[in-house]
């Protein structure tokens, strides 16, 4: 299945950033603060749009080509066919010998001779098959062939540009922060207008020249030639060649059309380039996983070194610990407060170009196989992926392979993510980041509450604590405590302690209630977590959010600061529970994800509902269903309606 999903082409712009940024990366950094005012992409597109020799020598000798493909050199060649009697003009040499075993062809006999119908005639007629018009019919195949993949490569190269540069302009569908967030990625920023224009200029002459030789591919020349016939890239010094000027001038573009073969890398080189190209998109995909740690207000500690396979990055976010290792072999793994939440796992095979849905799926498995899952812990497959390859996949394949924060169809427990990334596209961070988003503030908030076991003695103690809430077997941390009711917690557990038996009796009684004070601690301090704004990040006194307990075991908190909001809330549908994050009040109208990392820059979880702006419904990741109240009858998105299980 592996081998159905291709590798970028090794002379490729994505490929050629993704070595250019790696061997930056190598070179100039020695810390990791210098990964983190690294740009993932420098916005400079001169030496692309830049015309190449082979299209030079196109430019100044085209004319020679065209005349040459629609007023030929032809030789004569001597034909021979059957022929009736009245069309014969010239006979064959060998026609009477023909007529005489060919009886059929007679119209009579008579007593002096045969009298033919038919005859085998010899005709001259016009060869345009020869060596020297075979050079020129395949200088266009050559020409066709590189204008495409150029077309192709400064198609990308605009778009990158116009994403860049629309981040500069005022949008009211993308949020400020984001456009913010963004342009400190880049560099020459304030130069994109020009950098467009420049593409633009080289991509219309390109264009322009490949609809030149789509001319020339349908002149005669073109349809009398053996297109299967190509000559050795050293021509044969042939009299054209020598004599006739334009026939000189297609020798001319020949040879600079090999020119473009001898830069290629044979078999062997190919080998060593792919595995310079998996390890320089490894490098790319930590470089992108430290700059999405810091976007999402992450501060490093001070004076790390640089990360390599083998080291462990470390961050402050929220107020707790965010780490990012990197394997030997090749892998990322995230722990959030001690723990594994989230494993990213580079592979070199763009699946977008896999045949179908099925053969992704496949491919996702093939990866995970071998990679055992940590509990709590979640993966994302990510892999280099072109433009041009997500434009002509198809709906499900792309479908099937950008996914980040989806659980249906995957293992119960072990959710898989799929995301893109290219040097290419500057919303590859985004898609990193709103996976870390799911990995902590989601993972977080699938834990809420935290509950605490304790007997019924002490849940009677704490009754009058407005910040639990009484379950079965204990107590449950339903919003953050202020201090001074977590200075009063030491207070009432004292209070319920009784005293039995002896002085050991005593001591055990005591160290149960200071287990039971240690464990409403933690939990009051990872519900602390989840009152922290995700989008600035303040914690303590300079926090400025609300955090509301609702029924069942879901809550509401938002920021005044910067004006987010996120909550827990229910499916309908399938009973799951999700989190929810909205940034700036523009999380409400819904759209495909690659539309909302543009939009919101990564920094959303749970995917609105498309129905309509404003209803404020979101996509289960779970089932896939919008099951919210009020009910919509039809969704642009699709989703049925679904009643409550």
């Amino acid at each position: 299945m592996t081998r159905e999903a291709s590798e970028p082409e090794s002379d490729s712009a994505l490929v050629r950033h993704l070595l250019a940024l790696s061997s930056r990366l190598t070179e100039e950094a020695t810390g990791l603060n210098d990964w983190l005012a690294m740009p993932p992409i420098i916005l400079d597109v001169s030496d692309e749009t830049e015309a190449l020799p082979v299209e030079e020598a196109f430019e100044r000798e085209s004319g020679a080509l065209r005349t040459v493909c629609h007023r030929p050199y032809m030789r004569l060649r001597t034909a021979q066919e059957v022929l009736p009697i009245s069309r014969v003009r010239s006979i064959a040499a060998g026609a009477a010998a023909r007529l005489a075993a060919h009886p059929e062809d007679w119209v009579s006999h008579t007593l002096a001779g045969v009298r033919p119908g038919r005859l085998l005639a010899r005709r001259n007629e016009e060869d345009a098959d020869i060596y020297e018009n075979r050079v020129a019919v395949a200088v266009l195949n050559v020409m066709r062939s590189h204008l495409q993949q150029r077309i192709a490569k400064l198609r990308d190269l605009r778009k990158m540009v116009s994403d860049v540069h629309g981040l500069l302009m005022s949008s009211e569908e993308s949020s400020w922060r984001t456009r913010r967030n963004l342009t400190g990625l880049l560099r020459n920023v304030e130069d994109s207008s020009r950098h467009h224009e420049a593409a633009q200029v080289r991509l219309r002459e390109l264009e322009s020249s490949l609809a030149a030789v789509e001319v020339m591919l349908n002149s005669p020349l073109a349809r009398a030639v053996d297109h299967r016939s190509v000559p050795p890239r050293e021509l044969h010094p042939t009299n054209l060649f020598s004599s006739d000027l334009h026939y000189r001038r297609v020798a001319v573009l020949w040879q600079a059309c090999t020119a473009i073969e001898a830069v290629r890398p044979r078999a062997a080189e190919t080998d060593r380039r792919h595995q310079e190209v998996r390890t320089a998109f490894e490098r790319f995909t930590g470089l992108l996983l430290m700059l999405a740690c810091r976007l999402l207000q992450a501060i490093p500690d001070a004076d790390q070194p640089a990360p390599c396979p083998g080291r462990t990055s470390r961050f402050r976010m929220r107020g707790t610990s965010l780490t990012v290792t990197w394997a030997q072999s090749g892998e990322f793994t995230v722990h959030w407060r001690g723990r594994s939440v989230l494993r990213v796992v580079p592979v070199p095979a763009d699946l977008c170009t896999a045949p179908d849905a099925a053969s992704v799926a496949a491919f996702i498995a093939d990866v995970r196989r071998n990679r055992p899952l940590a509990e709590g812990e979640s993966d994302l497959i990510v892999y280099p992926g072109a433009l041009l390859s997500r434009q002509n996949a198809d709906p499900r394949v792309l479908q099937a392979a950008y996914r980040v924060g989806h659980r249906h169809g995957d293992a119960v427990g072990q959710p898989a993510g799929v995301a893109p990334l290219s040097p290419l596209d500057i919303f590859s961070v985004s898609r990193l980041m709103r996976a870390i988003q799911w990995a902590t503030l989601g993972a977080d908030a699938g834990c809420y509450p935290y509950t605490v076991s304790m007997a019924a003695g002490e849940r009677s103690a704490l009754a009058a604590c407005s910040w639990l809430e009484p379950h079965s077997d204990g107590v449950a941390v339903v919003r953050p405590p202020r201090p001074e009711e977590l200075e009063e917690l030491p207070r009432l557990l004292k209070g319920n302690r009784v005293r039995r038996g002896g002085g050991r009796a005593a001591e055990h009684e005591a160290q149960r209630l200071r287990t039971v004070r240690v464990e409403l601690e933690d939990a009051a301090a990872q519900t602390e977590l989840l009152a922290v704004c995700p989008i600035c990040a303040k914690t303590g006194t300079q926090r400025q959010t609300v955090f509301e307990p609702r029924e069942n075991g879901l809550f509401a908190a938002a920021c005044f600061s910067c004006r987010t909001r996120w909550e827990l809330r229910r499916c309908l549908a399938c009973s799951s529970t999700f989190p929810l994050l909205d940034m700036d009040g523009l999380a409400a109208a819904g759209a495909s994800e690659p539309h909302l990392d543009r939009r919101l820059g990564g920094v959303f979880l749970a995917a609105p509902c498309w129905a309509e702006s404003g209803t404020g419904h979101a996509i289960c990741p779970a089932c896939g269903t919008c099951g919210q109240e009020p009910r919509v009858a039809s969704c642009p998105r699709g989703c049925p309606v679904r009643e409550p299980s």
